[in-house]
This record gives C-alpha cells, structure tokens and sequence, in this order.
C-alpha cells in the first residue's frame, strides 16, 4: 500500500502521514484540518501557550485604574 503524503500546515513541506501531527481549527462550519510536522507544531504548541498566558494575564487586571474606581468624576470621561 502506498505511503499518504500531507503537507505541513506551518512550513508547507511534504511529509507522509504518520510523521505528521492532525490540529484542527475554527468552530463549527468553518473548522479546518492542519497537518504539522513535529517543529511547526512545536512552534504552534508554543505559540497556543502565549496566547492563553496573554488572555489570563488581560483578564486578571481590573477593568478600572484602582484610582479611578474611587472618584465616580472619572467615570464619565
């Protein structure tokens, strides 16, 4: 049986299928197959660990300077 070729999401070069690591993305109706090869998707893996740090960094932070919670004149600028 003949060996299935994929390309790597990330770099674009050819690979058989084995070597290859499946990732989809999107939601729903628009989610999509991606194929990596063992560096782009430690790149990817690396990236997905940023990001996640990134938002629970940004949603750790109060919506308000400390300072302008106290003084409701604030408020409305």
């Amino acid at each position: 049986m003949e060996n299935e070729t994929l390309n790597c999401y990330g770099c674009g070069g050819s690979f058989a299928r084995e070597e290859l690591q499946y990732r989809p993305f999107g939601k729903g109706a628009y989610r999509k197959n991606a194929f990596y090869c063992p560096v782009c998707n430690e790149k990817q893996k690396k990236k997905e660990t940023l990001t996640a740090a990134k938002s629970s960094f940004r949603n750790s932070l109060p919506t308000r300077p400390a300072t302008a919670q106290l003084r409701p004149s604030l408020w409305n600028k």
